[in-house]
């Protein structure tokens, strides 16, 4: 669980996170100016990435200071899907670190008001876990005249912190990382009585079945489906002797499930988490990069992961 820092108390040694949802003009300016000045005044480098309008109004609310920015850009060349979008913010962060004890960052995911974009809810509620002993503050802006409500609802349930009144305060409706992922992964069904099932003793063996398994109007998917199939079932064969293998078709997706019987997943959220660069883990990263879409079941007797290909 993220600690609750609001700005002027925040001690500056891990990561507060705010949620802030506004509608008017003056809301954004009586939030976001002061946010600015109170890093200049603290001698922390200030990042804004952000929409044409917040832009707009930080220029002309700042004036020369704006060009005390570390950085000023538009969020709309940011994104490039929900893993590629944070392991580019996760970069930047580690560079900062090494240059600056603390730092705050006002960004606007604009992206979210795209259908392509709604994923990026989760990798904001991951990042309450995989960046919080990062130093600094992190304002998230989202206008509620261009999100539709869902997107809003998952802006509370996401952020540990929201902006109340004169102050930042905890979220009520703020959810653990993984219970967030869990309500919002695609719902679990029982499988079809006509999926095809493989048991695997070897990622070889996946390989093959994934390739015979495919059909043949989805194989300009393959090299996605064998890769990130081949992740998952090597991470499976660590704690269990064998795999189950089992693939179906729904709808427009391709599904495709790996169950095992080991100790099950230490951290539901790798998926999402960019792996350390060094040493970190890297298999459930690159499978839900790959896929469309996943969801997990996970425990004591074992785990079952689904990755989603649509065409």
């Amino acid at each position: 669980m993220t600690f609750l820092r609001p700005t002027g108390n925040w001690d500056g040694t891990r990561l507060a996170h705010e949620g802030f949802i506004f509608s008017t003009d003056s809301e954004v300016v009586e939030r976001v100016v002061p946010f600015v000045l109170e890093g200049f005044a603290r001698g922390e480098p200030v990042l804004v990435v952000a929409g044409e309008r917040v832009r707009s109004l930080l220029a002309r609310h700042l004036g020369t200071d704006l060009g005390r920015l570390a950085t000023f850009a538009a969020a709309e060349t940011w994104w490039r899907g929900g893993h590629d979008t944070l392991l580019a913010y996760d970069r930047d962060l580690r560079d900062l670190r090494a240059r600056a004890p603390s730092w705050r960052l006002a960004a606007e995911p604009v992206w979210l008001a795209r259908e392509d974009g709604r994923e990026w809810s989760r990798f904001e509620a991951v990042a309450n876990r995989c960046l919080d002993a990062m130093p600094y503050y992190s304002l998230c802006l989202h206008d509620a005249q261009r999100l539709p409500t869902a997107v809003l609802t998952a802006v509370a349930r996401s952020h540990p912190l929201t902006w109340a009144g004169a102050a930042p305060a905890p979220q009520p409706a703020y959810e653990d990382p993984i219970g967030f992922l869990r309500a919002v992964q695609p719902p679990w069904t029982g499988r079809p009585g006509g999926a095809v099932v493989d048991v695997v003793t070897a990622p070889v063996q996946a390989r093959r079945a994934m390739s015979a398994a495919l059909p043949g109007d989805r194989r300009a998917r393959l090299g996605d489906v064998v890769l990130a199939t081949h992740e998952i079932v090597v991470n499976a064969l660590r704690g269990s002797a064998f795999a189950e293998l089992a693939t179906w078709t729904d709808g427009e997706a391709f599904v495709v499930e790996v169950t095992d019987a080991g100790p099950g997943l230490p951290d539901e959220t790798l998926g999402y988490v960019p792996p350390d660069p060094v040493d970190g883990p890297r298999g459930m990263w690159l499978a839900w990069s790959l896929a469309d879409d996943a969801a997990v079941r996970t425990g004591p007797a074992g785990t079952a992961v689904r990755l989603y290909f649509r065409r």
